[in-house]
């Protein structure tokens, strides 16, 4: 069997992604170390995988998140140890997420894959505006450039996006290297809960499921949803994603509110989700036929999947935030408009019943042919 080393940091949907990958090439005898800061320790552990340390943990203060990138994109004494750290390691593979430039720019004796974690053509000009800030602070002090994403990202044996192609707006040309995997499912947390039964008659169930990330899910987001839909004749079903207790938080009566929860579990509930448009949580609701109000954060690649969410008639884009009027009109537009609910369930069609994380092992695998 293999060893396999994945090289991440802590930026919630990329976690997941990862850890998904990594549990499916544990469970067919392979070894897999997740090299990633420490703030990442129990969450690799949870998932049954070896944890390296390397990396800068994420800032507590939201409004560093921009900075905390550009140190995440191109930091020089990461990418000095990294060699070291992967030496030590001795994997037989590397797998590298695609917003470490400093890890892509080096070398490997050893075959590498590049992991997207979201929808490569919403997601690459986006992340290139980080490379560039980046790239100006490396030629205030004399270093070369960082290689532009889709040249970064394209330069290895291959390039695994876990995402789906109908979703995306597919580059052209398509990199050779490049395949869609699909949505790969988040491994179950230990935290998670399960709701109290919910009778398939009465007021329609709508979830509200915000980022894991701290930096991106607070108190003040999920309470403009509970505000929101407190007066419809809705039930809702609500998660904080661990972020902070549900104690925190002023609950209506219509409400259910727990710390963590798995969205396979619970989306089959659902007439409606209102989420962040994190890619993860996007598509999952989609594959379970499931149209989304999508009030997008800080995440880079949220906007446009917003964007591309409401293009393909599968939700509404929530564009002012956090807005309770907003969001309650949107999640009254949807339950009174079938046609959203329809073309989800078309949507749904795409989707497969082979759950990402298979795919991109049966790539890797063959990597090492």
């Amino acid at each position: 069997m293999a060893h396999f080393a994945f090289i991440t940091w802590d930026g919630g949907g990329n976690v997941s992604v990862a850890l998904g990958i990594g549990v499916e090439l544990v469970g067919r005898g392979h070894r897999v170390s997740v090299v990633g800061p420490a703030s990442l320790r129990v969450s690799i552990g949870d998932a049954g995988l070896e944890f390296v340390e390397l990396g800068a943990s994420p800032p507590i203060d939201p409004a560093a998140r921009s900075m905390y990138l550009v140190e995440i994109v191109g930091s020089t004494s990461l990418g000095n140890r990294l060699p070291v750290v992967v030496a030590e390691v001795q994997p037989d593979a590397v797998v590298i997420d695609c917003n470490l430039s400093w890890a892509l720019g080096s070398s490997f004796s050893v075959p590498v894959a590049v992991l997207v974690h979201t929808a490569l053509g919403l997601y690459v000009r986006e992340w290139q505006l980080v490379i560039d800030a980046a790239n100006e602070r490396r030629q205030a002090i004399g270093q070369a450039p960082f290689a532009a994403a889709s040249t970064a990202w394209s330069a290895h044996q291959s390039l695994l996006i876990a995402s789906l192609a109908q979703f995306d707006r597919v580059p052209s040309p398509l990199p050779d290297n490049a395949a869609y995997v699909g949505l790969v499912s988040r491994p179950r947390r230990a935290r998670s809960q399960s709701f109290p039964a919910v009778e398939s008659l009465g007021p329609p169930v709508v979830l509200v499921s915000y980022s894991s990330d701290p930096l991106q899910n607070n108190p003040k987001r999920i309470q403009a949803v509970l505000d929101a839909l407190a007066e419809l004749q809705v039930r809702i079903l609500a998660t904080t994603s661990g972020t902070f207790e549900p104690s925190e938080l002023s609950i209506p009566p219509n409400a259910t509110v727990v710390g963590d929860l798995s969205l396979h579990d619970v989306l089959p509930l659902a007439a409606v989700a209102v989420a962040h448009a994190g890619h993860g949580t996007t598509l999952a609701a989609l594959c379970h036929g499931v149209p989304l109000v999508c009030v997008p954060g800080i995440g880079r690649d949220q906007l446009p999947i917003a964007s591309r969410v409401a293009e393909l008639g599968l939700g509404i884009a929530a564009v002012k935030g956090d807005d309770p009027y907003e969001i309650r009109n949107a999640v009254s537009t949807m339950l009174g408009d079938s046609s959203f609910r329809k073309r989800a369930e078309d949507f749904k069609n795409y989707c497969g019943d082979t759950d990402g994380a298979t795919t991109a092992a049966d790539l890797l695998e063959r990597m090492l042919k």
